[in-house]
């Protein structure tokens, strides 16, 4: 995504000017601190935090986030402050992803990862699933011309799967990374199925930014039953675990992961 930091403080500074102290958080994640932004492809995912959300709060925030989307931006996760404080279970993927690279341009910091629970991690991460793999099928049935419309479908859809994957192998005890080859590589031997369809989506993402398959193409096969193996992988995990992590401590019901410093960035 081109200048992709200078987008975002952008829109910080809108809200910075709009809410004033209202404002209490925005934060970037995902690809972009990761270090691993796709310019022009990847979204640039931003959680927004204000003191409370109204009526007369959507028509403030309204003008700005209308021409933020007009300019092709995704949308930002915008929630209150008190909404923030109760969504460690419906929220857990994405704050799992924050504790591992996050970029906090205004305000505090509002992840605290030790909320996060292994019943809501993969409450969460098994719900999303079926629901993604649902609306693929259904969009591969009925929103496809030919093997561009296929394509395209299989490298939107991947950054959801990365993010399964990833969460994934936080339940399996295990710190996923920063770097998405990795973490499919790893993903694939967790949940015993192979690497290569995604490996191929990602490569074809990261690199030309485009990809043809029909419907009955080897890759949309093995796509598909990758996603599969990754649903049955965890729904066969039990609702709640107390155990140890990869580092020995013990979970007590909690995901906990130590985060370099250097994977977190701070506000000004």
């Amino acid at each position: 995504m081109a200048d992709a930091r200078t987008t975002a403080a952008k829109l910080t500074a809108h809200f910075r000017t709009t809410f004033a102290d209202e404002l209490r958080s925005v934060v970037v994640f995902g690809s972009l601190p990761r270090g691993e932004a796709i310019p022009g492809v990847s979204d640039l995912n931003l959680l927004v935090l204000l003191e409370s959300i109204t009526a007369p709060t959507l028509v403030r925030a309204g003008p700005v986030l209308q021409q933020w989307i007009r300019q092709g931006n995704t949308p930002p996760y915008l929630y209150s402050w008190e909404e923030w404080g109760g969504m460690q279970d419906s929220f857990a993927i994405e704050i799992s992803d924050m504790n591992d690279a996050r970029e906090v341009l205004w305000g505090v910091d509002p992840v605290v990862v030790d909320s996060l629970t292994y019943a809501g991690l993969r409450q969460q991460t098994e719900r999303e699933i079926r629901d993604t793999l649902l609306h693929l099928r259904l969009r591969l049935m009925v929103a496809t011309s030919g093997p561009s419309d296929v394509g395209s479908l299989l490298l939107s859809g991947f950054p959801s799967f990365n993010a399964y994957m990833r969460a994934a192998l936080r339940l399996a005890g295990q710190s996923p990374g920063l770097e998405t080859r990795p973490v499919i590589e790893r993903a694939a031997q967790l949940i015993g199925t192979d690497a290569t369809p995604m490996l191929t989506v990602y490569e074809a993402r990261r690199t030309t930014h485009r990809l043809e398959a029909g419907l009955t193409d080897t890759l949309v096969q093995q796509y598909l039953e990758f996603a599969r193996a990754l649903l049955q992988h965890v729904d066969a995990l039990p609702a709640d675990y107390s155990g140890p992590n990869s580092d020995g401590q013990r979970r007590s019901g909690h995901v906990f992961r130590a985060v370099p410093d250097s994977a977190v960035g701070a506000a000004p």
